[in-house]
């Protein structure tokens, strides 16, 4: 536990920022599930068995979207933590340390961060129910007074809020970790290719089980429930292809993010350099598109549902009120992974200013790594789009260009404007600092 300990500490400025994602993770959803038990135990109390379903409806919808999204960006995040630090790790073997004492170690740290984490949300998740019970009430449901006041329970929500996602996140790569040739580690620059592992691939099969399990009753049979009941089945396979593609986000946004920015026709020095900086660093690229193209993807996917659904709106408030707590959790573990991986960042700027790089263009390199994040989570959001127009219009026999037609494009490309704007800001202030970096010091560090 020392070791455990000492090493947390010795990395605090790394391990800070994958704290603060796993913290806004366990709030949000501990928080969300506060909400829907204090809003369903209001409404029995109450005799209400109407608000009770639409309780349970809504808060269950709201509970799996931001528990989805907080296992998968804190997990992401955790296992982008614990990969830059693989030469570290292969020192301590090098020293001795028995390799299935490495990865003990390791996972010990994921318990302590998630406890951790869950601890700082137990007082953060109430405050987040609070406001969701107020978004509730404020859309017009009657919850009969429901207020998310403390309670014993809270705390094991809050706590397993934390821990899990870190070590879902962890456990593939605490086992590589104990697995990798200690001279691999040093030698190679790259970041390791990515390897699907067998609780991936299983998932993964389920996921595309459940794609086709789907989408063949909504789109090819007529079945009882008529339209709403086909563009629920679409829904829910569209949900699952999301879902899917996001998992195995190595082997989708990377080449996503390889082909569009082949046939971009720019070639300068700036733009060159950032191309390879995103392709070298492909687990860094993932891990940093990942949070946006979810966000984006499920906003896609609900506002089409809302533009095919007989008296539904697309509008942004209501989507909000559903994804409010994905759009926290994604933008704070964006921002969190651009953060994390400053240091590797600066030394590449570094390295790129000993060979004789201006610091002009090494900043608009780094901008511009912004403007790639930026556009392959924007055109994985719109590719996403696109195949759920389609598979919802299929189910509600309609035409796809009446779907696309009544989209709010205006609140879309608004979204993408903010995913723009976010990660080339971080990053722009991010190369401030690193222009003012002795590339020597920044070398020897």
């Amino acid at each position: 536990m020392r070791l455990v300990l000492s090493d947390i500490r010795m990395r605090a400025s790394m391990w800070w920022w994958t704290f603060l994602c796993a913290v806004v993770g366990a709030a949000c959803s501990a928080g969300s599930v506060i909400a829907m038990f204090t809003a369903v135990s209001a409404s029995r109390a109450a005799g209400d068995a109407r608000m009770v379903s639409a309780s349970i409806a809504l808060g269950g919808n709201i509970v799996f979207f931001t528990v989805l999204a907080a296992v998968g960006v804190v997990a992401s995040t955790v296992g982008l933590t614990l990969t830059s630090q693989r030469r570290d790790h292969a020192l301590w073997a090098i020293l001795g340390i028995p390799r299935e004492r490495i990865k003990s170690i390791l996972r010990t740290e994921l318990v302590v961060l998630g406890v951790a984490a869950g601890a700082l949300a137990v007082p953060l998740a109430p405050l987040v129910a609070g406001a969701a019970l107020d978004q509730w009430t404020t859309k017009g449901l009657d919850l009969h007074g429901a207020t998310a006041g403390f309670q014993v329970w809270h705390i094991g929500v809050s706590a397993l809020s934390g821990v899990v996602p870190c070590l879902l996140g962890g456990w593939g790569v605490t086992r590589r970790a104990a697995r990798t040739p200690e001279m691999r580690a040093f030698r190679d620059f790259s970041d390791p290719p990515a390897r699907p592992g067998v609780a991936r691939g299983v998932l993964a099969l389920c996921l595309l089980a459940g794609v086709l399990g789907m989408w063949i009753p909504g789109l090819g049979f007529e079945l009882e429930g008529g339209v709403e009941q086909r563009t629920a089945f679409a829904f829910a396979g569209d949900l699952f292809l999301i879902c899917l593609l996001l998992l195995m986000g190595p082997w989708v946004i990377t080449p996503l993010m390889r082909f569009w920015t082949a046939i971009v026709p720019l070639r300068g020095v700036a733009w060159h350099l950032a191309v390879q900086a995103c392709r070298t660093r492909a687990a860094r690229s993932v891990t940093t598109v990942l949070p946006f193209a979810l966000s984006l993807s499920f906003v896609g996917l609900f506002m089409v549902m809302a533009n095919v659904m007989p008296g539904s709106t697309a509008a942004l408030d209501d989507v909000l009120v559903v994804l409010g707590w994905v759009f926290v959790v994604s933008w704070v573990g964006g921002l969190a992974v651009i953060a994390l991986v400053g240091r590797e960042r600066t030394r590449d700027s570094a390295l790129v200013t000993v060979a004789g790089a201006r610091p002009g263009v090494v900043t608009r390199s780094t901008v511009y790594e912004g403007v790639i994040y930026a556009g392959t989570a924007v055109i994985f959001g719109a590719f996403t789009l696109a195949v759920t127009s389609a598979t919802l219009a299929a189910g509600a026999r309609t035409s796809v260009v009446r779907v696309l037609d009544g989209l709010p494009w205006t609140t879309l490309g608004l979204l993408a404007g903010v995913t723009l704007g976010t990660t080339c800001l971080a990053l722009a202030l991010q190369a401030a600092r690193v222009s003012r970096t002795v590339a020597a010091r920044a070398l020897r560090s």
